[in-house]
């Protein structure tokens, strides 16, 4: 059967060039399921459709272009594979999803591109896989995620999850093995999905999903394979209709600054390297709500998915202390050391009554002054501070010495 998933093709051009193969799954229409709006069904049938899971997967899949037009990826774009199925409204927000192209996220389409994207990753230990699936997840056991095709309890099929696939059949089928001993070893595993358990779960007979892979497991697992959850056991993953999830969102602004500091990477240069660790750092940077809500798991050896040669952004968060100085205090001034510029940074008003300093800067090393009002002499300076999204914000500086 032919992979009608695959729109992005470079493997002829780039012959024995290790690169990136991605693919990626947006479930939002769901056949079997009813509207949002629509009362609930009974069992497995209460889930309904979704309004920003192809959304998702779509933009991830164009960052991904961008991010290989702008030479950003360790591994340049080799193959992309897409398979949404949006809903009217993402159609509405965003028309050209429309052409997006790629396949039908059913079973057996889902099964063929992932069949074909392993055969690709395994000709070089170096290539890369990055694999994004956005739509329904449920939990069986603490170790197991069960993701929904599209066409999931549909009524030819007997059997409630014969049209689900389990992901750590997926990524055990990855393992480096006798039938694919190349394989590559950098794997990357984005799953903005729900993982908690429904009731209705309990009652069915059988709770096995169709095997995907044949998976050796007897071998060395050398791989570098982190899976990065939109949420821990039992939570869920939510997003507003007609745009990219929450975790997509910050998934996206991660890749283009998620980054914990400068180094020099080998055939690359100097490079304000983003992977797998600083990437979750960077989607709990980017939206309040992912700290300590998401999890990073897998063989995570932190490999290097794209990078930026310029400093990134972060939003740079500070509280004062003890909390009477504030009225005292007419300004706040970061100077970044390197290019030795200051930058004033406003102040806002909490609900709390809290005040905080709030603004967006580049990463680096920084020296904080706060000055009194109607007084020459700083009020407080800082020693020298790395900022970056390792710093956890809001940074709160105390006001030592205070008459």
């Amino acid at each position: 059967m032919a992979d009608a998933s695959l729109i992005v093709d470079r493997r002829t051009d780039m012959g024995s060039e290790p690169g990136l193969h991605a693919i990626l799954i947006g479930i939002s229409d769901y056949s079997n399921l009813k509207d949002p709006d629509s009362p609930p069904g009974e069992g497995l049938a209460a889930l309904k459709k979704l309004q920003s899971a192809a959304l998702s997967a779509w933009q991830v899949s164009e960052k991904l272009r961008a991010l290989d037009a702008e030479s950003r990826l360790v591994r340049r774009l080799k193959t992309l594979r897409l398979l949404v199925a949006p809903s009217v409204i993402e159609l509405d927000a965003q028309p050209a999803l429309a052409g997006a192209g790629g396949a039908d996220p059913n079973r057996e389409n889902i099964r063929t591109a992932l069949i074909d994207w392993r055969k690709d990753v395994a000709q070089s230990r170096n290539e890369q896989a990055l694999f994004y699936f956005s739509g329904h997840g449920i939990r069986r056991s603490l170790e197991e995620t069960i993701l929904l095709a599209r066409n999931f309890l549909d009524a030819n099929e007997d059997v409630e999850l014969n049209l689900a696939f389990n992901l750590r059949n997926i990524y055990n089928g990855m393992v480096p093995s006798a039938r694919f001993p190349d394989i590559g070893r950098d794997q990357f595993y984005f799953i903005d999905a729900c993982r908690d358990k429904p009731d209705a779960l309990d009652q069915l007979e059988d709770t096995q999903t169709p095997k995907i892979f044949k998976t050796d497991l007897g071998t060395y697992d050398d791989r570098k394979a982190p899976i990065l959850f939109a949420t821990k056991t039992g939570g869920v993953a939510a997003g507003n209709s007609g745009e990219a999830t929450y975790f997509a969102k910050a998934l996206l602004w991660s890749l283009d600054h998620g980054s914990f500091g400068a180094t020099d990477m080998v055939g690359i240069g100097a490079i304000w390297p983003i992977s797998a660790q600083s990437l979750k750092a960077g989607v709990e940077a980017a939206d309040e709500l992912f700290e300590n809500r998401i999890e990073l798991t897998g063989l995570v050896a932190d490999p290097v998915l794209c990078f930026r040669r310029d400093a990134p952004s972060l939003r740079f968060k500070l509280a004062l202390q003890p909390g009477d100085a504030v009225a005292r205090v007419e300004k706040v001034t970061l100077i970044e050391l390197n290019h030795k510029t200051e930058s004033e940074i406003p102040s806002t008003q909490r609900s709390s009554g809290e005040t905080i300093w709030d603004s967006s800067i580049p990463a680096g090393y920084y020296r904080l002054v706060v000055s009194e009002k109607s007084k020459v002499d700083p009020m407080a300076t800082s020693g020298i501070e790395f900022l970056s999204i390792q710093r956890k914000m809001p940074w709160t500086f105390t006001i030592a010495g205070l008459p």
